[in-house]
């Protein structure tokens, strides 16, 4: 399976994100805190049902939401 696209709503500090990915090789940079690793957790959350970090599903919901969404095509 090749993820071609993945959008979070809520998901931890993302507010509303969008991330469009190549078939070949994808790399994340920023700086500490901007949310690298959520894309990472997000996409295993997306494959197994479950945060690598969280095993309580409501500690990923973004602060002061009630919900979070993550899609991927």
């Amino acid at each position: 399976m090749i993820l071609q696209k993945l959008t979070l709503v809520n998901y931890k500090n993302f507010d509303s994100a969008t991330f469009d990915f190549d078939p070949k090789i994808n790399c994340f940079v920023g700086k500490n805190g901007i949310g690298k690793t959520n894309i990472l957790d997000a996409i295993y959350h997306l494959s197994f049902g479950k945060s690598y970090f969280n095993p309580i599903t409501l500690q990923n919901i973004r602060h002061n939401t009630d919900f979070f969404m993550i899609e991927g095509n």
